[in-house]
C-alpha cells in the first residue's frame, strides 16, 4: 500500500510540475487584407521581416536551396543576395543592431551578416533553430517547441526562457516570430493560425484564424498550396511605415499585407 500510494503521490506532483499556469482566454481576431503580390519566384519561407524597404527572407532547402531573398514590395521580384545550396537548411532571420542573423535548422549555426552582406564571425546555436525575432534589447528564438529564448545579440548566450501558454496549457509548435510593439507574433507549425504572445507572462493574448486566406486565392494558387502537406502558411513580418504586416507560407506564390481587427 505504501509503494502504491508513493507512486500517486510521484504521479501526483510531477501532473503539478508539468501543469501550465493559467491564462485569459485569447482575443479572437481578424486578418483584413488591404493588398497582394504574386512573387516571381517561390521560397521555402522560414523567416520573414522588412528592412530597408524591402521584404527579406530566408529559405530552407527542402524545395530548393537555403537563401536569402529580397522581394520587391510592389512587383513580389525576389532577388536571391545569398545562395547556400544544401549545406545548410536555413531558418529564422532579423535584423538587428545593423546586423542580419541567420540561424539553421539542426546545424546549430547562426549565421552573422553586415549591411553589405559581408560575414562575420559565426555564433553557435546549442538547440534547433526555429523562428528569430528581437525586441530593443535581446534577440528571441524558438525551437519548435512552447519555449521562447531570449539570446545575447553578441553570442547568442541565452538570458532567459520563456513557456507559451494558452489558456491552461502550453502551446507546443512555435515557428516563425516577429516582435511588433511590444507583443510577439508567432505561427504555429502545421496549423493554419497566428498567435500574439505577451513577452512579460508567455500567455497568448489573441489568435487568428488564417484560414481566409486560402478562400482568397486564385483556384491555381489554392490547388498548388494544398498539393503538398509542407506548404502551410510561415512568416509574418511587419512595416512600421506603413503600419501593415505582411503573412505568407511555405512556397506560396503570393504574400497578403493587411492590419488585424476583431473577429465579429
Amino acid at each position: 500500500m505504501r509503494a502504491c500510494l508513493s507512486g500517486l503521490l510521484f504521479l501526483f506532483s510531477s501532473a503539478q510540475v508539468l501543469a501550465a499556469p493559467s491564462c485569459p482566454i485569447p482575443e479572437a481576431l481578424t486578418f483584413r487584407v488591404e493588398k497582394e503580390i504574386h512573387r516571381d519566384a517561390p521560397g521555402f519561407t522560414e523567416g520573414l521581416e522588412v528592412h530597408d524597404g524591402a521584404i527579406w527572407e530566408s529559405t530552407g532547402d527542402l524545395f530548393g536551396e537555403s537563401r536569402i531573398n529580397r522581394i520587391d514590395p510592389n512587383t513580389g521580384h525576389v532577388t536571391t543576395l545569398l545562395n547556400a545550396g544544401k549545406q545548410y537548411f536555413g531558418e529564422g532571420m532579423t535584423f538587428f543592431g545593423g546586423r542580419l542573423y541567420q540561424m539553421t535548422w539542426r546545424e546549430h549555426r547562426v549565421f552573422v551578416f553586415d549591411h553589405d552582406m559581408h560575414p562575420g564571425p559565426e555564433l553557435s546555436n546549442p538547440r534547433e533553430g526555429w523562428g528569430l525575432t528581437h525586441d530593443d534589447n535581446e534577440l528571441i528564438a524558438s525551437d519548435g517547441s512552447s519555449r521562447l529564448f531570449f539570446l545575447s545579440p553578441k553570442d547568442f548566450s541565452t538570458r532567459r526562457v520563456l513557456r507559451v501558454i494558452q489558456g491552461g496549457s502550453y502551446l507546443e509548435n512555435i515557428n516563425e516570430l516577429e516582435y511588433v510593439q511590444g507583443a510577439i507574433w508567432a505561427n504555429v507549425f502545421e496549423d493554419w493560425v497566428l498567435v500574439r504572445i505577451a513577452p512579460e507572462t508567455g500567455c497568448v493574448e489573441a489568435t487568428v484564424d488564417l484560414e481566409p486566406l486560402r478562400a482568397r486565392m486564385r483556384g491555381v494558387d489554392r490547388k498548388y498550396v494544398d498539393s503538398d502537406a509542407n506548404f502551410v502558411p510561415n512568416g509574418v513580418a511587419y512595416d512600421p511605415i506603413s503600419g501593415l504586416f505582411i503573412l505568407t507560407g511555405k512556397y506560396w506564390p503570393m504574400l497578403y499585407f493587411g492590419r488585424f481587427s476583431p473577429a465579429n
